[in-house]
């Protein structure tokens, strides 16, 4: 037994005062807490913003559901349009997002007479925020005036018709913004942690090191091309996953998605914002393997990034349009999943695309400077 609480004293003392092993164990931990904090006052914060307000186009509402709907949308500014529109017009309002609901009641609604169960049609865009809050409110309080009265009092969309209104290249834009930055920055990081953390890590367990730092070649030299030939790498390796990742889309999402809504310009900009992040995360990776002792540790000390990126990147599913505020495109990985947000959805500005591209390669430029000096330093390259 003594034996045993010997090695236990030993290997605590071991992983309790090596600086290296105290960053892995304590930084996941910090870092949840602050982001998940920020996350949910950014989250409380966008509440209060909920959208309030509608515009609903009801034909032959009756009149016994008027105080109904008037208290079930207390807090609401409901504007029921009264304009002499025909059906096909109203529709393509709903389509083209400039009307968020029109409900068509049956003329003989809740009369005692009906022979069968009437029908209420309610039309919305699933891709509009307030045609989905509109919809879900205005079904809300129809299925429970119903419960109040009895089971199928009534239905509502009933029948083989299509309701939703929103269109193909809509709904394409919708899922690409709220999957795509969280998926292609998770793939983007798992790429080049997998090429990065062997790199001078595996180096100098294999002792190979040592023997290009002897070389006539200047250090910063040694730094540039490694890091440039890892990113080339990495890069390769995002651009394969990003690929298999719009070809596989459809089948994961099980919908039909139309690319129309894309053009030259988008995909000239999704590669310029896939290209810098891969940058950043090769320098930012690079660095940690230089810096660790093993493999093992460099893979380990690239952890709490890897939670940082990813937690960051769930940012993504909170709207599906971008920040507007130019500040935040110059928060290092917020920014690229903010240009990513804003392209998808084509409301990014010349601005924030511009403040993006300039943080970035003002981050990787240093993260390359920083690389040079940890190079010429004798007590991180060979670990004294």
């Amino acid at each position: 037994m003594r034996s045993i609480g010997i090695i236990l004293k030993k290997e605590l003392k071991r992983y309790f005062t090596d600086v290296r092993m105290l960053i892995g164990i304590i930084l996941p931990g910090i870092l949840i807490f602050f982001l998940y904090s920020v996350m949910g006052n950014f989250m409380g914060n966008n509440a209060s913003s909920d959208i309030k307000e509608f515009s609903i186009i009801v034909e032959n509402k009756p009149e016994v559901l008027e105080d109904i709907f008037k208290a079930g949308f207390e807090g609401f500014e409901v504007t029921y349009i009264e304009e002499k529109l025909t059906e096909e017009e109203i529709l393509k309002k709903i389509e083209n997002q400039e009307l968020d609901l029109y409900v068509s009641y049956p003329k003989e609604f809740l009369s005692p007479s009906i022979s069968s169960i009437p029908n209420v049609d309610i039309y919305y865009n699933s891709v509009s925020d307030a045609s989905m809050t509109a919809y879900t409110l205005y079904t809300g309080i129809l299925n429970a005036f119903e419960e109040a009265q009895q089971p199928n009092y009534f239905d509502i969309n009933n029948r083989n018709q299509k309701y939703d209104l929103a269109k193909e290249e809509d709904i394409t834009v919708r899922i690409f913004t709220m999957m795509l930055p969280f998926l292609l920055m998770t793939f983007l990081f798992s790429g080049a942690m997998g090429i990065c953390s062997e790199s001078i890590a595996g180096e100098k367990e294999r002792g190979t090191i040592a023997t290009l730092l002897v070389t006539p070649t200047k250090r910063s030299h040694i730094a540039i091309g490694k890091v440039s030939a890892l990113g080339i790498t990495a890069l390769a390796s995002a651009l394969v996953s990003f690929l298999g990742l719009i070809a596989s889309l459809p089948k994961l999402v099980g919908t039909n998605l139309s690319l129309s809504a894309y053009n030259v310009q988008t995909i000239f900009m999704l590669l310029v914002v896939i290209i810098l992040t891969v940058l950043l995360f090769t320098v930012v990776l690079t660095m940690v393997s230089t810096f660790a002792k093993s493999v093992k540790e460099a893979s380990s000390l690239s952890i709490p990034v890897m939670i940082l990126v990813m937690l960051l990147g769930a940012t993504s599913f909170m709207g599906t349009t971008a920040q507007t505020n130019p500040a935040l495109y110059l928060i290092p990985v917020y920014g690229a999943i903010q240009s990513l947000t804003g392209i998808l959805s084509m409301t990014i500005s010349p601005l924030c695309f511009a403040m993006f591209i300039l943080s970035s390669i003002v981050y990787i430029g240093l993260g390359v400077f920083g690389l040079t000096k940890m190079f010429n330093s004798e007590r991180i390259m060979f670990n004294i």
